[in-house]
């Protein structure tokens, strides 16, 4: 029975109260600002209807009150033909509460958009016309201010500036339909503060998004300061786009920085109490421009023009094959080598012994690079160690490879005439005047050298640390045979492809997800574009950047093709294995391959460019700068150079580095790579000047430290001192620095020391009275010329993936080659380039020396 009248009083009260309440009905007029104090007693209702001359234009409703409460806000719902909607004061946003608020309604079908079959034809003058109706829940009245104006800056017109002027709490929306012609278009924004703010794209729908909580219905969104840009299709937008311009309550979503909070316990024990002051309003000037984009024929002729520069290469190379068949020409590119069948009787260097009648294999522990005892490429499966010195006048020696009456005799001049012969005295491995020492190696292991002037035994007290002689020479760091030194070379190629296939295909599978996203978030800070030059093409949002990386794929390809033509004929006609440089041809075709996976993994970077992937544009790169730093150093050393595994385990430790770097870095990550990187550095120093054979044992210490007091190498010595001071200062500065960006700084480093490499190479080759043939000029001034503009596009760039999105976009630039290619671009064709020729200058450097006998090469 209680329960009963329960009821019954509730609902008596209800309809009490409901005819309590007083509705005002009211018309008003736009353009004047209105008052009304609102409470829990009387409901609003305001219809706004626009003159003529505003009818093509939407509404725009202005509302600000004085108090309120969050719990029980003022509720002004909006009724147009378009729909409803319901907004309400105060309101929360990003934890601050705002009294005020501008919105645009949704325009209806005269305004811009198309006329709708529900609209009565009788009632045009009614269209536009909406109602505003305002209650509240607050016993205590609540002021408000109030005007709606016709937007009449709502259209975008394409070419034109459109000025906006945006406040925390006053948004701007604008409309851009595209014409008959027009299939996609470029929106530009542009401005001169710093104020963050978010630009969105909404599809013509309703209702218009234009708060922070509403990002939902956004189709596209970027955060911008100063600069910002858009590619926007017909296809996506059939019926045109809005474009959102709101201001954000603070510029930490542009800047990344948080605003610090106020240390009160210092403020209390100095008593600095600042004095409170209101935060200056945030306005935000910014111009909207609508620019046109680029047609498919454009796209065609970018391409078109870009294939047929990188093509232009192969032509060069036919041609210069085909003029080859020239005579005259033929002359002067030919290799002066000394082919094996030139000379009857092989010769035998020191190490091969004659016993029976028979030529028995040769030691492969007879070299400095007694580290490495695998069988697994070696011609004798069971090490031994020996000792022969052979006399000129023995009957054992060989004969001379090359004598007077040889018919390779007009070909290599620099071969001895005779045992009396002054041409080579310090020759190590010639069988002419052979003066030989045998002096402790490595572990034990004996092996003999020439030192100029005198010979050195077992017993002779003066015999050089190590066992190295003062001149060195190529014969005595080559004497393994071609069969092993080729499948030494052979294996960088192999663990290339290997290492290419395991960290390409999920590089490409993680890209392919990154674009998925970005197409389906809206979300334009995800990917950094140059979003004035980024050109959409199917599902690539930045097709231009991904399509420059062809000259990667296609220059790395001819310069593997040049190498396999080498190879080829080097096979068909066989050299002798004691004159000219040992060819490395594997190693020489993996910087062609790795070239090829650069373009791949480039391009796959660059379908979505961020701080997550950036490792993938450089890893390749930290390869193919490992790798001719190998090859340098290979030339002149092949038995000591670094073995495949070590350098691929080497580059493995480094990318392991950048990706905690890019991560994680911090003070304990720059002083432990300070310390890898100097300590690791000297030792690496330590080891190339003694020719592998330094390790931290008492012996070879004692050994080091005698061979200090009077160097025996002092061009690789002060080369040496020079490297370490360049590679110390990059690393002091990395840890005072302590920069973002560490991919970018490892990669400088690495291209610094090949560049020392190739400098310190290239010099001794001259000093050494070595001369390169003309063609390795044109191709060492080519590379030149082009490394110098591409470093220069390389460092004006157009993003920085480092910086927050926002901040990015001030790098933005327009297009500077054929509408379609900006300076990251040229640096991809660049580069390109410069990678070529310096790979052809690997290549052709030592041309010269191919009739030169190793005994006669200078080691450096």
């Amino acid at each position: 029975m209680c329960l009963l009248w329960l009821v019954i009083l509730t609902v008596v009260g209800g309809v009490y109260s409901e005819q309590n309440i007083t509705v005002v009905r009211m018309r008003l007029d736009f353009d004047l600002e209105h008052q009304l104090t609102v409470d829990n007693t009387v409901e609003f209702i305001l219809i706004f209807a626009p003159n003529t001359s505003d009818a093509e234009f939407p509404s725009r409703v202005w509302v600000s009150s004085v108090g309120g409460d969050l719990s029980r806000p003022v509720l002004i719902t909006y009724r147009q033909s378009a729909g409803a909607g319901t907004w309400q004061l105060p309101y929360e946003s990003r934890d601050k509460v705002q009294h005020e608020f501008e919105r645009t309604l949704c325009p209806d079908g005269r305004a811009g958009t198309n006329a709708s079959h529900c609209d009565d034809p009788e009632t045009q003058e009614t269209r536009g016309e909406f109602s505003l109706h305002v209650v509240s829940g607050c016993v205590h009245g609540v002021q408000l201010r109030l005007r709606v104006t016709s937007a009449r800056d709502w259209f975008l017109t394409f070419g034109g500036v459109k000025p906006v002027y945006i406040t925390l709490t006053s948004s701007r929306v604008h409309y851009y339909r595209f014409s008959a012609d027009e299939t996609s278009v470029q929106l530009v924004i542009t401005s001169n503060d710093d104020v963050c703010a978010t630009v969105a794209i909404q599809n013509v729908t309703c209702p218009i998004g234009e708060s922070l909580e509403d990002s939902q219905s956004w189709s596209q969104r970027m955060t911008v300061q100063r600069s910002g840009a858009a590619q926007l299709s017909r296809t996506s937008y059939p019926l045109g786009f809005y474009v959102i311009t709101i201001v954000q309550d603070s510029d930490e979503p542009c800047t990344g920085e948080a605003d610090q909070p106020q240390d009160w316990l210092w403020q209390e024990v100095i008593g600095d109490f600042p004095v409170p002051r209101e935060p200056l309003p945030r306005l935000k000037a910014l111009d909207i421009e609508i620019k046109v984009s680029l047609t498919r024929r454009q796209y065609v002729v970018a391409i078109v023009v870009t294939l047929a520069v990188f093509l232009g290469f192969y032509v060069a190379f036919l041609l210069l094959v085909l003029a080859q068949r020239w005579a005259p020409f033929a002359r002067t590119v030919s290799p002066r080598a000394v082919l094996a069948a030139d000379i009857p009787n092989e010769s035998q260097t020191v190490s091969d012994c004659v016993d029976g009648g028979q030529r028995r294999r040769r030691d492969s522990t007879a070299t400095f690079d007694s580290s490495d005892l695998s069988d697994s490429d070696e011609e004798d499966p069971t090490p031994a160690t020996r000792t022969t010195n052979v006399s000129p006048a023995s009957p054992a020696s060989p004969a001379s490879p090359v004598s007077p009456a040889s018919p390779a005799s007009p070909a290599s001049p620099a071969s001895p005439a005779s045992p009396a012969s002054p041409a080579s005295p310090a020759s190590p491995a010639s069988p002419e005047s052979r003066d030989t020492v045998d002096g402790p190696g490595l572990n034990g292991v004996r092996f003999q050298e020439t030192v100029a002037g005198h010979t050195q035994t077992e017993g002779d007290a003066a015999a050089p640390p190590f066992g190295l002689p003062a001149q060195l020479r190529l014969a005595a760091l080559s004497r393994r045979r071609g069969r092993v030194l080729r499948a030494r070379s052979d294996r960088y190629l192999q663990t290339l492809y290997t290492v290419a296939v395991f960290y390409a295909l999920p590089v490409v599978q993680f890209v392919a997800a990154f674009q998925l996203f970005f197409n389906v978030s809206g979300t334009l800070d995800t990917c950094y574009y140059n979003f004035l030059c980024a050109h959409p093409a199917g599902q690539l949002s930045d097709f231009n950047h991904v399509f420059s990386n062809v000259g990667y794929l296609l220059l790395g390809a001819l310069f593997l093709l040049q190498v396999r033509r080498r190879r080829r004929a080097r096979k068909l006609h066989p050299r002798h294995e004691e004159y000219g440089i040992p060819a490395h041809y594997g190693l020489l075709e993996a910087l062609g391959v790795g070239m090829m996976v650069v373009a791949l993994l480039s391009a796959s970077y660059h379908v979505c460019p961020n701080q997550l992937n950036f490792q993938f544009d450089t890893a390749f790169m930290y390869v193919l700068s490992v790798l001719s730093m190998v090859k340098i150093y290979q030339a002149r050393h092949p038995d000591v150079s670094a073995r495949a595994h070590a350098s691929f385990g080497v580059l493995a430790a480094l990318i392991a580095l950048v990706v905690w770097g890019v991560l994680g870095g911090g003070p304990l990550f720059w002083g432990l790579f300070t310390v890898l990187h100097v300590f690791g550095f000297l030792l690496l120093s330590l080891r190339i000047y003694y020719l592998g054979q330094f390790r931290f044992e008492k012996q070879v210490l004692q050994s080091a430290t005698q061979l200090s007091k009077r160097p025996l190498y002092m061009p690789r010595l002060v080369s040496l001192l020079v490297a370490n001071a360049v590679n110390w200062a990059f690393a002091l500065y990395g840890l005072f620095t302590q920069g973002d960006d560490f991919a970018g700084h490892l990669l400088t480093l690495l291209l610094a020391n090949t560049l020392l490499h190739l400098t310190y190479y290239l010099a001794m080759k001259l000093l050494n009275g070595e001369r390169p043939r003309w063609y390795f000029w044109c191709y060492l001034v080519g590379a030149a010329g082009a490394w110098a503009p591409a470093l220069y596009f390389f460092l004006s760039g157009s993003t920085d993936w480092s910086a927050t999105p926002a901040h990015s976009r001030h790098l933005n630039h327009e297009c500077r080659v054929l509408h379609f290619y900006d300076s990251h671009d040229l640096w991809h064709f660049l580069s390109a380039a410069a990678l070529y020729l310096t790979f052809c200058v690997f290549l052709t450097w030592d041309d010269g020396l191919s009739a030169v006998k190793r005994t006669d090469i200078a080691v450096f």
